[in-house]
This record gives structure tokens, C-alpha cells and sequence, in this order.
């Protein structure tokens, strides 16, 4: 493992102050890599900082959970981002499942202001939060307003913000991420045309100049034919400022896991039916597995190396067209698996790292709470633009952090994470989580005590359940300084009554502005 030599630096302390103004001619380019449900130990850099991150393998090493993974990893390219830029070590996601994360990514909107929503829990009412919100073609959205500054705009992976109704159906064999090519030519015709319906769809008004090589939920993993989309994107781009928005599907639960085995997947198949030859523009799985096996990284963990191939290959690219001074690149995660659908540290803080040569300094540390709704004011003020009203809405520019600069004064003490029928209030150094069901939820909850989970259902709970002991406290108080892994609940104690209560008040004032009632608040 080559450990990450961080700056002893922190942001708050840097003496040198960047120069952030734009002509039209400087907007920087902008690389927006998103992975699915990685983890902190499942990139190298961060793999060890398991008091930084609550992780899978750091709650092994404390006893709180026996099932931890191997958590070396092969990640050189991931590892030199932070290298060269800077580590966000206070990075939440405000919705912790694919569609909520996403949703706030591209709007800078908490989940549950999505009008989608209203369709089926009307604003004044208790609301779920499942797997919504949708991103309605009526919205506006980073996207939209990058192409609105000049930007070219592209698509690369995953888009999980789909409405019902837009696709059709199609069994649920073909959407496994490792298809077999006789399974993908028996039902081609159909996949087909279910790709060629959402790539329509998501053409229209989305503020999407290319959308290429999609997948629309979940379906089949194809790394080459997905990074073979973005580089022929930063090619064709190469003359004006471009934002790629390069959505991953893996890991998508961990590398172990079947579908992420790279000698398991077959690169002539796609989600968009069968190559007539692969697409190779990574390393062979020969060689990955050749690296991993020299650098002692467990066969099962190759898939990370693979998606570090894939943010090797873009780095290249932009060495080789002389972009990668002036493009600022972005690797993140939609959320965690450990605490997925949950308002915990292991689904909603996740390791953030950009990169931005001679503009952001290296291998600095930002330790500010920051969200990923806050990554659209950020980037359209980085653009040279501002927010429009419509736009936003709990969105806050870490532009001046960026610049090396102490954090704003005004800048948050508290904010929001979301999941299901819970919400959750986070400072730097505390977590107040409140589950609050409706009636009919809570009638389901008691017929089959322990079965339904908070969410409303009997199902994709993630072991929630089991690796935190009080689960099914409606109301629970976490010192994140002495309890990273949220193990001892405090809501009950006299000593920190004051500390609820002032979280509680938090949370009454974030749901003042939501257009849902929740419990009490």
C-alpha cells in the first residue's frame, strides 16, 4: 500500500491564496466521477482512516461487526487525486440511497422538496422517502445551468432518477450487472428498445448535450464501453469548457460481491444489447489481476483497480490534450453500504477528493461540514455564475475553502441527511436521528415487530438492524467525537439533554422550510 502523505496544512491555515476570478476563456472544465455504494476502506487512500470514516473493516477491527472485508485495494490514479488536491474528511451525502443522493447532487435540493414526491405524499402530509425523488424535466438542474454558462455537457453511467412509467418492462434476469452474452442476444430486441427509451427520455430538456453508453437503474457492469464513451466526450470537447458527469455503477455493494469478479462479466455486452467486437481502452483483466496479485490485493478486490483504471484513462486523456491543468475533477460517492438507506456515518459520510492543479492545493485536508447538495452552488460559482432562484436551495459554495481560506464565518453548524421515514441532524462533532412513521407504517410496524423497518417495508435494510444496537429507537443521540461508529445512544441521558434538545429544535427549523410534515416537527 502507498500510504496518502497528507499535508499537515489544514485549509483553515493556508497561507496562499489562489486565484479564483474567470474570463469565459478560463472557466475550468469540470469531471464529476460518482461511484455506487463505495465505502472508505475501498479506496486505498482513505482505506486506514477508520476514524475518519465508520467503515466496514474499522468496525471489525473495534468488534462491533464481524463481517469486515480485506481492505487492500489497488487505487493509484483515486490516490493521486488526493495527492495533488484536496480531502474532504466531513463529506455527506443529504439522501443515502442511489435515487435521493443523485437527486440532491444535480439540484443542490434536500430529497424531500422533489415535486415528484407530491405526486404520491401531497405537501402538507407525512411523507416516505424510497427510492424518489424522480428529476422532472420541469426542474431546473446543474446541468442546465453549466450548459446555460457556455458549457458543453455530458452524461457517462448511471441515472437512477428516472419517473415511473417512462420505461417499459423487461425481465428481471437481463438487468443483472453480469449478463451473459446468450441472455443479452435472446433479448436484445428488447433491451434495445427499453435503452433507446431512455436515452430519448433524458435527451429531451435535461440540459444534456450528450447522454452515451446509460444505464438506467442497475443493469450490466461494462467499464471499457462506459470510459471508451467519456474520453471520445473530453475529445470531442477539447476546444470549449465541457462538464462530465461520469456516474458509475460499481461497486454497487462490495468487490467482493459476484457481479464485480472482472473475469465474470463478458465486454462485448452492454445495456444497450451486444457489441459486434469488445471495446478494450483498459488494462486487460490479465493484467489487473497481475498487478493486484504483486501489489498482495486479494483477487476479490481487483474490481477496484479496474475503476481506478477507468479514472487513469480520463487523467491521460487530459495529459494528452493538454486540459489537465484547467480541469477540476471531482471522485466521490452516491453514499456508503455500511448504513445505506440510513441516516448513519457508514451510509452518509463518504471520502470526497478534488483535484485542481495550481489552483487547489496539494494534498490538503478540508475538515468544513460540507454536503453534496453544496456541489452546485459550488461548481456554477466556479463556472463564473450564480445561483438562480430556482436552483439550490441548501446549496452553500465551498469556493472559498477551495481558495485556501479559513471557513466563512457564516458557514453551517448543522445540517440535513435523509432516508425513508427518517431524518437526521449532523454538526461537526454530534448526530440526532428521529424516526418518525406514518399511522398506516406504524400499523405495519406492530403487526410485525422487528420485520418492517423504518423505511415502511420488510426489505432492503442493508443489516441496518444488526450493526447498530438502537435501531429501533425512535429517537437517538450520537457523540461522533467518542462514538464514530454510533454504538451508545444518548437521547436518554440527563447529562446531554441540552444537546437534544438544541438538535431537536435544528431539525424543527429544517422541516419548517420542507414541504412535508414530520411527526412533531
Amino acid at each position: 500500500m502507498i500510504p496518502l502523505m497528507l499535508n499537515s496544512i489544514r485549509v483553515g491555515l493556508l497561507a496562499i491564496l489562489f486565484s479564483f476570478a474567470l474570463s469565459a476563456s478560463q472557466q475550468p472544465n469540470i469531471i464529476l466521477i460518482y461511484a455506487d455504494d463505495l465505502d472508505a476502506d475501498e479506496i486505498n487512500c482513505t482505506s486506514q482512516m477508520t476514524s475518519i470514516w465508520a467503515t466496514h473493516s474499522g468496525a471489525k477491527e473495534r468488534k462491533y461487526w464481524n463481517k469486515g472485508l480485506n481492505a487492500k485495494v489497488l487505487t493509484p490514479n483515486i490516490d493521486g487525486l488526493a495527492q495533488s488536491g484536496m480531502l474532504f474528511t466531513r463529506f455527506y451525502v443529504n439522501g443515502t440511497v442511489c435515487t435521493s443522493s443523485r437527486y440532491s447532487l444535480l439540484t443542490g435540493r434536500y430529497p424531500s422538496r422533489g415535486p415528484d414526491i407530491q405526486k404520491d405524499y401531497p405537501a402538507g402530509t407525512d411523507a416516505t422517502l424510497a427510492w424518489t425523488p424522480a428529476i422532472l424535466r420541469s426542474e431546473n438542474n446543474l446541468a442546465k445551468e453549466l450548459q446555460n454558462l457556455g458549457y458543453r455537457t455530458g452524461i457517462i453511467g448511471k441515472w437512477h432518477n428516472m419517473p415511473n412509467r417512462v420505461l417499459p418492462k423487461l425481465p428481471k434476469k437481463i438487468h443483472a450487472p453480469n449478463a451473459s452474452y446468450a441472455t443479452t442476444k435472446e433479448f436484445e430486441q428488447g433491451i434495445q428498445s427499453y435503452y433507446r427509451k431512455g436515452f430519448e427520455y433524458l435527451s429531451n430538456g435535461f440540459g444534456w448535450d450528450v447522454v452515451d453508453r446509460m444505464e438506467w437503474g442497475n443493469s450490466i457492469v461494462n467499464l471499457d464501453w462506459q470510459c471508451d464513451g467519456a474520453l471520445d466526450f473530453i475529445q470531442d470537447s477539447k476546444d470549449e469548457p465541457f462538464f462530465l458527469y461520469c456516474s458509475l455503477p460499481v461497486p454497487h455493494g462490495q468487490y467482493k460481491f459476484d457481479y464485480n469478479q472482472i473475469e465474470s462479466y463478458d465486454n462485448r455486452v452492454t445495456s444497450n444489447g451486444l457489441l459486434n467486437e469488445p471495446i478494450h481502452v483498459l488494462p486487460t483483466t490479465k493484467d489487473v489481476l497481475a498487478r493486484c496479485k504483486e501489489a498482495g490485493v486479494p483477487k476479490e478486490n481487483a474490481m477496484a483497480t479496474r475503476m481506478d483504471d477507468y479514472v487513469g484513462a480520463i487523467l491521460k486523456r487530459l495529459d494528452a490534450l493538454g486540459l489537465s491543468e484547467n480541469t477540476l475533477i471531482i471522485f466521490t460517492s452516491d453514499h456508503g453500504s455500511r448504513g445505506k438507506n440510513s441516516v448513519y456515518e457508514g451510509g452518509a459520510k463518504v471520502p470526497m477528493l478534488l483535484s485542481w492543479p495550481s489552483k487547489v492545493a496539494a494534498a490538503s485536508v478540508c475538515d468544513s461540514l460540507i454536503g453534496n447538495v453544496d456541489l452546485t452552488a459550488t461548481l456554477i460559482e466556479l463556472a463564473g455564475g450564480s445561483l438562480p432562484s430556482n436552483l439550490g436551495e441548501d446549496s452553500d459554495s465551498f469556493v472559498a475553502i477551495l481558495e485556501g481560506k479559513p471557513e466563512p464565518e457564516e458557514w453551517r453548524e448543522y445540517m440535513l441527511i435523509e432516508a425513508g421515514n427518517t431524518k437526521g441532524i449532523v454538526t461537526t462533532d454530534w448526530k440526532y436521528l428521529a424516526n418518525r412513521v406514518r399511522p398506516e407504517v406504524e400499523a405495519e410496524m406492530n403487526a410485525r415487530p422487528q420485520t418492517v423497518f423504518w423505511s415502511g417495508v420488510d426489505h432492503h435494510n442493508y443489516q441496518n438492524e444488526n450493526m447498530y444496537p438502537a435501531y429501533w429507537d425512535a429517537d437517538q443521540l450520537y457523540d461522533l467525537r467518542n462514538d464514530l461508529y454510533e454504538q451508545q445512544n444518548l437521547a436518554g441521558s440527563d447529562v446531554h439533554s441540552e444537546t437534544l434538545e438544541q438538535m431537536r429544535e435544528w431539525l424543527s427549523q429544517e422541516i419548517s422550510g420542507l414541504p412535508h410534515t414530520f411527526g412533531e416537527f
